[in-house]
């Protein structure tokens, strides 16, 4: 038989994902927890004996713990997946509020700017697939994605699986630190704080390298499958694709962007920025529409990565053309009210609230420039503010 190491790696990884946090707990428990708890005179068995009760004691922890530890996949791994970006501009299109900071926060850091790229275009070859055997969506991405590479391409799997153990390993240990911090608080005096802290750094690292090497081994079977269809399909094929873009009104439109107010008091605050060519052009807020996105999912986006303000759209405003470099940009605007704020993605560049009577006042103290297609959609979200007033007032 044919000895594969890679295979044997992951055997000692899994296998160590059971046995060392049990091991971990094992002696956690010999050391801190009083033999009498458990109905025992005492803990001090020695010898070979000792060494086998410490061994099964470690293995049966273990699989307790695996046990245990595999409820993170559900109620923490999937539903912080959905706290990323792109899921709270889905969430402020559809009406509902955004998650709470602090979890839209956690997944920043454990997740990339954009983690459902791969997912996006793995999606579409996966129900292409199973609706030839009429079970779409029978099976999720990361599974199939693992079934296909197991059938054409077990090398690629065997480092999916790499990443998987990883994450099974360090995800043990997240119940362990969690019994840890249970009983120093429980059994320890005014010293338990320090041993709780302790326990707290492990646990919260133990987490977020589980969610890293997890993140990891998704994003690996997915990148695996696409490559594996691009191999297939000719170079000026497109096999798959994203769902269309949504219509507007218009067609060929290349940006979209918001016209974001407030009311402050009696007067209307509108957010603009710096150009990111030129600091003395004050611009509106606006970008790219990507391939197969929504104008809208474009408009809350942009907002938010150019200035930090998460705002939910109020209406559409219409479309701004004009000419840079020789090529046509025709962006569409809608008014748009904040919901939260943030950092910008670009820190270099200065936003700024400004009163919607006094744009011009704003330019002429700063010597900025404003071009007549930002002041034109600026009188659009006037009109279209005092219009909303008016039919609110009667």
């Amino acid at each position: 038989m044919e000895f594969e190491p890679q295979k044997f790696f992951i055997g000692v990884i899994d296998l160590f994902s059971i046995l060392m946090p049990g091991a971990v707990l094992s002696y956690y428990m010999y050391r801190r927890v009083p033999a009498s708890t458990f109905g025992l005179s005492r803990w001090n068995i020695a010898g070979v004996e000792g060494w086998l009760i410490f061994f099964f004691s470690s293995y049966l922890l273990g699989h307790f713990l695996f046990f245990m530890g595999s409820w993170l996949d559900d109620y923490a791994y999937d539903p912080l997946r959905k706290r990323t970006r792109k899921k709270q501009i889905e969430r402020i299109l559809s009406g509902r509020e955004l998650s709470p900071k602090s979890l839209r926060w956690l997944a920043s850091v454990c997740f990339k700017l954009d983690p459902d790229a791969a997912l996006a275009c793995v999606l579409p070859i996966r129900d292409s697939y199973l609706k030839r055997i009429s079970s779409p969506g029978s099976i999720n991405a990361f599974q199939w994605c693992k079934a296909r590479l197991a059938v054409e391409h077990p090398e690629a799997l065997a480092a999916v699986n790499r990443f998987e153990a990883d994450s099974k390993f360090f995800r043990s240990f997240v119940p362990v630190m969690l019994v840890v911090i249970g009983n120093e608080v429980a059994t320890r005096g005014s010293g338990w704080r320090i041993w709780a802290v302790v326990a707290g750094v492990g646990l919260a690292l133990a987490f977020l390298r589980y969610v890293e090497q997890r993140f990891k081994a998704s994003q690996k079977a997915y990148w695996f499958v696409l490559m594996l269809e691009a191999s297939k399909a000719p170079a000026t094929e497109v096999a798959y694709s994203v769902a269309p873009r949504k219509k507007v009104k218009e067609e060929s439109l290349t940006h979209a962007g918001g016209v974001v107010y407030r009311k402050d008091g009696r007067d209307i605050k509108v957010l603009m920025l710096e150009a990111k060519d030129n600091a003395r052009v004050w611009v509106l807020p606006k970008g790219h529409i990507e391939a197969g996105e929504d104008p809208k999912f474009t408009a809350v986006r942009e907002v938010r990565e150019e200035t930090g303000v998460w705002a939910k759209i109020v209406e559409e405003l219409g479309p701004s053309e004009y000419d840079v470099e020789g090529e046509r940009v025709k962006v569409f605007y809608y008014l748009m009210e904040p919901v939260d704020d943030g950092l910008p993605d670009d820190l270099l560049r200065e936003c700024r609230w400004v009163d919607l009577g006094d744009v011009e006042g704003f330019a002429k103290r700063g010597n900025f420039t404003i071009h007549d297609t930002t002041r034109e959609m600026l009188q659009s979200a006037a009109d279209a503010i005092k219009k909303s007033e008016q039919s609110m007032a009667v």
